[in-house]
Order: structure tokens, then sequence, then C-alpha cells
């Protein structure tokens, strides 16, 4: 038998004499630090250079792109929207941080940025890409240029601002609670441009480092860069600096690199930077999970399951004589989360449950996640097997204190670089491998206090895979729900087992460390489990395009406003798309039903969850918790059944869609711009969608309206329920009832 109460003892000793030691050890360095400025760094800061006086208020040209430099360093960067525009438009400043520029360097398809401060330097090159539209057949070509800051001292801080008042709409960047289309009135302080939880005000559980403007200008960041962002009305800010949460072990040099895409027509644009940068999903999921509706006991029953719910519920919908692809039994399923197998007093005979809900023509998914309770016996079992993220406690602490201090980052940056102390250095390294300076991590989730699974190791990879393999064979469980996956969810300080991002870079034998290796270690685990049929869902994607699962959106609350509402699920389906995600899972129809707690259930208003429903019709999937009988209405029902006899109606185009995301990466859900993008009034309109190029929806998404202003894009189009013909690029008037939902067929 574990004594859990004798290793939790031992580890809370542990932890308090590493504290204690960790406090003296800072001292020490601390008074290190000033006798080593004093006496190394403060004797050559005055052999400074001083700024070529030749290069202030310099202007020259780069193909498209104008540059003038200021007496302060700042380099204004402009560009030439096309050749019919007279003036450019001003872009960017790089080099906010403002180092001095010693010289230039200036050739054909490269310029070099000589700095004052040592062994920075910038570097732009220029390339013509030769592409061919999908949708026109035609031969174009994109300007490509490869803006890259490095510097030998990791510690070397980069930041870049680009203009968004006079450069059109943007589009594009991280998933966000309150969400806008475009995203030019989105405002956020300085964050860290990794995937986190959107409920805790930070970016969301997809994140990817990618904006597109309506001018036809794309800006892709590399994605191992230690990036921060922050945006207002006027800038979108780029922030390139080792720090919190980017650390890196081996102190390799500091590169920021991103690439800036021009071409005229912002659709093609964007299937090239599909194509060449973001990738697109090697399959489709599920075809019969993209048709028919996905049930969840999420919203309904929250974490109050049992068989008997669960079977009752199964009956009900099959009884009513209602679609069903697949049931998720979602949270509280364990004794112990992370304990993988079904609470006994809830659950006495899963087999025969599951029996019965194959029975009745369902498909079972089961809730997973990383996290391991630390009531639980398998928390002991994997921190004895290393199979937990662990804390790296008093490295760590000295990082956070080390860059918070600008004169400690003088100070540590100088030392390593002084070969008089490389023996002292290899002495340090040589101890840290081996003595333990970590602990068992601990995360607070929104469930309670818990070890997560190290999934860069491979052995803890082996150890769940096998677990929920077991459960599928025991059980007989098709797949699964992969939830949570975001940094912010692990725990602090973290250490990982293989911190190696070869796998995400295109530069296999990079050095660099990032805390994305987590997403982007449990998005590929979630695909290997069901590598075949592909009935699983993920919330979490981070350079993972290509995998052919069904990312869920952020969960949605149950009210009609912007502020992660009704309204705000079109945009976070258009920025998802637009990343590259084209499969895409809405939340429950009516949001999550949360009371005061997110345990506590409250019904939707009737009439939001009728308009959330027409909505969903013809979105990627369309997934029920609160089934349309709970209103005791058979005006709800018969409405529920009419949205999914149109989405059966329209199978044929939701599959061929769903293809073309596979063959030539455009997106199965298309903003009206996709169809006409340089149609002003397309590129702000986020109330309306395309399935494809030739099907429009018109959801009614604000409440008591009798009549709607739908603006059709360039063409014909006709109503399916009136059979009336409307010219595009028009804005018309059109009445409804709580029964309509405006579809159009381009005629």
């Amino acid at each position: 038998m574990i004594d859990i109460r004798g290793w939790l003892w031992f580890g809370f000793r542990f932890f308090i004499y590493s504290t204690i030691l960790s406090i003296i050890f800072i001292g020490l360095l601390c008074a290190f630090a000033i006798w080593y400025y004093w006496y190394f760094v403060r004797c050559r800061s005055r052999n400074r250079r001083e700024i070529n006086n030749e290069l202030q208020n310099r202007s020259f040209t780069f193909h498209t792109l104008s540059f003038e430099i200021t007496n302060s360093g700042l380099i204004a960067l402009n560009i030439q929207i096309s050749p019919l525009e007279k003036q450019p438009i001003e872009l960017a400043q790089l080099n906010a941080q403002r180092y001095k520029i010693s010289s230039l360097d200036i050739q054909d398809e490269q310029i070099n940025f000589i700095f004052t401060k040592p062994h920075i330097l910038l570097t732009i090159k220029h390339e013509y890409l030769e592409q061919k539209s999908s949708q026109t057949k035609r031969t174009y070509f994109v300007h490509e240029y490869t803006f890259l800051w490095s510097s030998s001292h990791y510690r070397t801080r980069f930041i870049d601002k680009f203009n968004l008042t006079d450069t059109g709409y943007w589009y594009g960047g991280a998933t966000q609670k309150t969400v806008y289309w475009p995203i030019n009135q989105f405002v956020t302080k300085s964050q860290a441009m990794i995937p986190n939880d959107a409920y805790k005000n930070m970016f969301g559980s997809v994140c990817e480092r990618y904006w597109l403007s309506s001018l036809g200008l794309a800006l892709f960041v590399d994605p191992l860069v230690p990036l921060f962002v922050s945006m207002n009305t006027k800038h979108l800010e780029l922030y390139s600096e080792y720090r919190t949460p980017y650390r890196q072990k081996d102190f390799i040099p500091h590169k920021f690199q991103y690439k800036l895409l021009q071409h005229v027509n912002m659709r093609d644009l964007h299937i090239t930077m599909i194509n060449r940068h973001l990738g697109k999903p090697i399959h489709t999921p599920d075809h019969r999970m993209i048709v028919e509706p996905i049930w969840s006991t999420w919203a309904q029953f929250k974490q109050n399951i049992n068989t008997e719910k669960i079977l009752n519920y199964a009956e009900e919908i099959v009884k009513r004589n209602f679609p069903r692809s697949q049931i998720c039994i979602d949270d509280n399923w364990t004794p112990h989360y992370g304990t993988l197998d079904f609470d006994e007093k809830k659950f006495p005979d899963p087999k025969q449950m599951i029996i019965e809900l194959k029975k009745l023509n369902f498909r079972v998914t089961l809730w997973i996640h990383p996290f391991i309770s630390c009531n639980s016996y398998q928390f002991i079992d994997y921190w004895r097997r290393n199979l937990l993220i662990n804390m790296n406690i008093i490295p760590s602490i000295i990082e956070l204190i080390i860059e918070r201090s600008r004169f400690l980052q003088v100070v540590f940056d100088d030392f390593l670089s002084n070969p008089v102390f490389q023996p002292f250095m290899k002495l340090v390294k040589h101890i840290h491998r081996r003595v333990p300076f970590s602990l068992p991590g601990i995360s607070l989730w929104w469930n309670g206090l818990a070890g997560v699974l190290d999934l860069t190791n491979e052995s803890a990879r082996e150890e769940f895979t096998l677990n929920l393999q077991r459960l599928q064979k025991l059980y007989d469980i098709d797949s699964f729900k992969f939830d949570a996956g975001e940094v912010n969810w692990l725990p602090i300080l973290s250490s990982f087992t293989n911190s190696s991002c070869q796998q995400i870079s295109e530069d296999k034998t990079t050095l660099i460390t990032s805390p994305v290796l987590y997403p982007y270690s449990y998005a590929q685990l979630a695909h290997r489990i069901d590598e075949n049929n592909r009935l699983q869902e993920v919330r979490i994607a981070y350079r993972t395009q290509t995998l052919p699962v069904f990312v869920r959106i952020i969960d949605k609350d149950s009210h009609w406003s912007y502020k992660n509402g009704l309204r705000s699920l079109l945009p976070s389906i258009f920025n998802l798309s637009l990343l590259g995600y084209p499969f895409i899972l809405p939340d429950m129809v009516g949001g999550n039903g949360y009371g005061l707690t997110i345990t506590q259930t409250r019904l939707p208003q009737r009439e939001l969850y009728i308009r959330w429903l027409q909505l969903n019709v013809l979105l990627p999937a369309i997934q029920f918790s609160f089934p349309p009988w709970l209103y005791n209405d058979e005006q709800v029902i018969r409405i529920a059944h009419k949205c999914l006899e149109i989405r059966e109606h329209y199978r044929s185009i939701l599959l061929s869609t769903a293809e073309e995301c596979v063959q030539y990466g455009t997106p199965m859900i298309r903003p009206l711009w996709f169809s006409d993008p340089y149609d002003m009034k397309a590129q702000i309109c986020d109330n309306e969608y395309m399935l494809g190029n030739n099907l429009l929806i018109a959801p009614v998404l604000e409440e008591n309206i009798t009549e709607l202003k739908i603006y059709l894009p360039q063409g014909k189009w006709q109503c399916i329920h009136t059979q009336q013909i409307y010219d595009g690029q028009q804005t018309h008037t059109y009445p409804v009832t709580i029964e309509d939902i405006p579809i159009f067929e381009r005629y």
C-alpha cells in the first residue's frame, strides 16, 4: 500500500529546504552581480560606437517597400499597395527599441541593417512566388519579404509596430472570448502569443501568428520565436524577448523572424499562406460526424451523470426521431480525475450501458484531459515514474529575478560571454544535471489540484495511449473528446522532459524550446488515438492545421452579445477558418447554460435557443446537449426537425466542401469577402456566412426581430424558401418570423 501522507510530507519538507537554499543562493548571486558589474562591465561601457550621421533621414526603396531612417534610429516602413496608388502607405515602424544603426548593405534581393550594438543585425530578403488561383485557375505572383532580426545575446529585445489605421481591415491572430471581425477595434495589453484559456482574459486555445489585411497583406511570424503581442485601434505591436513563459536552457542566439506577403487579392493571398506556410488537412473527419448531430451530456447534466440519465437521454433522442452521429459522455465519469475507468457508483455496468447505446445507433465518446488528481493513487505512481511535468525550482526562480532587472541581465549576459568564468559555468551545469532541483508540478485547474502528464515524455505518451486504447477495447469506446491542453493550465515553473521543438520547426537542428510544444504534442496525440475513424475532437491547436480532426471553439455563454454570446459565434468561426482550421465544432446549441457557477445549469432563453439552432444549420458540425423537448413546446421541436432536414438536404454540399479543404486549402465556412475580396461591405460583414461559393446563410442574431437587413455579394441570389431572385452588392429587407432562417443559393 502506498503511503501517500508520507510522500506528501517528504515533498513538503523538500520544498521548504529548497526554498531556504534558494534564498541564500539568490542573496549570494546578487552580491556577486554587483561586484562583477563594477569590475568587468562598467569599465567597458565607454567603448560604444555612435550612429553614422550619414544614415540619418536617409530614404530608399526596395521593390514595393520604402524605408526612411529617423534621427533616433527608428525605421519607417512604407509599402506601395498597387501600381495604381500614387503614394505608398505607412505600414510599420521597425526598430522601436531604437538601436543605433552603423551601416547599410543594399543588394538586389536583400538589405542588411548593421547596428552599433554588437552582434545585432536586421536582414530583409525578397522573393517572388509564382502561384495558381484555385478560383480562377490563373497564375499570379506574390511578393514575399522575410524580416530576420538576429543577435548573439539571447536577451536582446526586438520591437516592431504595424499600423492598423490606414492598412485596411485586419483578420486573424488568436481566438478570444470577446471576438471582433475584423479585429481592428480589438484592444489587448502585451501578452505571450501562446495557446491559453480565453476565459482567463488571455489569448485563446487556438493561437496562430498569422494576420491578413484586406489590402492584400499577410503577416506570419515564425512559430517558435518568443513572441509577445499587444494591440489597440492604431497598432499591432510584435515584441520578441526571452522571458517568462519563454525560457532557454542553452542561451542560444536570439532570432526574431517573420514574413510579409503582398498580393492585391487577399483571397488568393490567403490560399497562398495556407499552402505555403500554415498547411491544410490531410483528410476530412468522419462524414457522419459532419452531417448528423453530436449529442453531449455536458450542458444539460454538467457533472451529474450516471447510467440511468444517459440511457434515458439517448432513448428520448431516438423516440423523437432525431438523427445522431455519436453521444459524448462528458465530465465526471471517473472516480478521480486521471483515473481512466468508470466510477462504479455511477456506472455499475458500463459495458452493458454502452451496448445499449450502440443498439440505439450511437457511437460513444468519452471526455479526456491530461490532469491527474492529487487524490488519486496514479499521482504518486506517475510522479515516481517521472511521467508528470515537474517544477524546476531554483533555476526558474533565478531566471525570474534576472529577467525583471535590467542590471542583472547586463551582468549575467556579460558573465556568460567572459572566457575567464567558463570553467565555473561548466561546473554549475554539471551540478545542475546531477542534483535534483525539481518537484512534481501542481496545476490549479477548474476541477481542483492535479499533476499534469508530461506529453513531451515518450513514456508518458505511451502510458496515456495504452490507457485510452484499453478503454476502447474493454468498453467498445469509439473515440474521445480531448479537453484542455492550454499552456496556462501547466504548473508554474514547468520543466519538460524533452523540450526540443524540432518536430514543429522547419529547421530540424534547432535548439529552441518553447511552451507551445505542449499543446502541439497534445493535439498530435489526440489524432494518433483515432487516426482511422477520426471521430475525436480537440479544443487546442497550434501548428496542427494538417490534422483531420474537429477543433471545438471556446464554451459559449447563453446570451445574445459579442461577449462570448451568440453574436460572437460567427466571428469565432471565421477566425478559426482563417487560421487554417476548417473543421470547426461549434459549441452546444443554446450555449452552455451556466448558472452562478460552471457546475450549475440554467436553460437558455427559448428564442435564443431557436436562433442559435438556426445559425448552426449549415456549419461544419452541429452539437446538442439541451434537447428541443426541454421547452415543452411543439414549435421548438418542429423548428429543430426543420433545421436538421435542411442540413440533410445539403449533405452533398457539406461533404464536397469538406473535401475542397483537403484539396485546395479553402475553408468550409467563408466570410462574404471570400466571394468578392474587393467588396468593402463584405469585408466587415460578421452576421452572414457562406458554405462553399454558392450558398449563403443569413441567421437572425438579435432578439425580437421581424425583419432583417441582408447584404448579398456580387451575382444573383435565389431564396430557397420563396424562390425570389435578388441582385447582389445590395442590402435587402427580408421579413422573418421565429421559424425563418434565410438561405440563398447563387442563381
